[in-house]
């Protein structure tokens, strides 16, 4: 069992954004895939728990990038789960380049809901793996506090569709940040964000219309906004 999981990857294509630089859906997508490769291989990932009508989801993941690789750049991606809190399982990530620098790290918070309630669940069968976290942090960075009480303002408006859901029925993770990305570039256009902060706060299911706002106090806060049932999505919070 490896407990650390180290990948070589190149970045591809259709991970860049216009100016041929890892954008950050690419960026979380690489982290997804990851995680889920590590997590099958230490015999808890979809494969294993989704025989007792469970699945992992992604409720948070904080990021603080040096630099964007571009597109046909060597990289390696590091991860390893951390330990578990509550409801929470912590994972790690260390993005290095071909010659070893640090380009981003990254840190996760994963639930385990039931696929039937869709209901959050204990940990308790995972505290018997605690031998395979490894307790170092990939982020010592503590960004600034959440704004989730500013006055928000739409930017646009998304219904979400059958492409955008994957096994587990909803929305998949990587859509949220398809949705942010759009959102900071038609307020911010091209700055380089330097720490960015995704908070998943209820799935979305195919049908359901987003509206993707800003916070007009300090226009560095994003959210997705259910309008049938008027619960929160997505909070992101970005720094330059």
């Amino acid at each position: 069992m490896q407990k650390i999981w180290d990948k070589a990857l190149e970045v591809g294509w259709d991970e860049t954004d216009m100016n041929g630089k890892l954008s950050l859906t690419g960026l979380s997508l690489i982290l997804q895939r990851v995680a889920v490769e590590h997590a099958e291989h230490l015999g808890f990932g979809y494969s294993e728990i989704s025989k007792d009508n469970v699945s992992w989801v992604l409720f948070r993941l904080n990021m603080q990038i040096f630099r964007s690789p571009r597109w046909k750049e060597k990289i390696r991606i590091r991860t390893w789960p951390r330990e578990i809190i509550g409801l929470a399982a912590f994972r790690e990530f260390i993005l290095f380049s071909e010659k070893g620098d640090v380009l981003c790290n990254a840190s996760s918070e994963w639930l385990i809901i039931d696929l039937t309630t869709r209901r959050p669940q204990r940990m308790d069968r995972f505290k018997e793996m605690a031998h395979l976290n490894t307790a170092t942090k990939a982020l010592d960075y503590h960004p600034l506090p959440l704004n989730t009480k500013c006055d928000f303002s739409p930017l646009f408006s998304i219904t979400t569709r059958h492409s955008d859901l994957d096994l587990n029925g909803h929305t998949n993770a990587r859509k949220y940040f398809d949705w942010l990305d759009d959102a900071i570039y038609q307020v911010h256009k091209e700055k380089e964000i330097s720490f960015l902060q995704m908070n998943y706060f209820h799935e979305c299911q195919m049908g359901e219309e987003i509206s993707v706002e800003i916070c007009q106090e300090d226009q560095k806060t994003f959210r997705g906004f259910k309008q049938e049932s008027g619960k929160t999505a997505f909070i992101a919070q970005v720094e330059f």
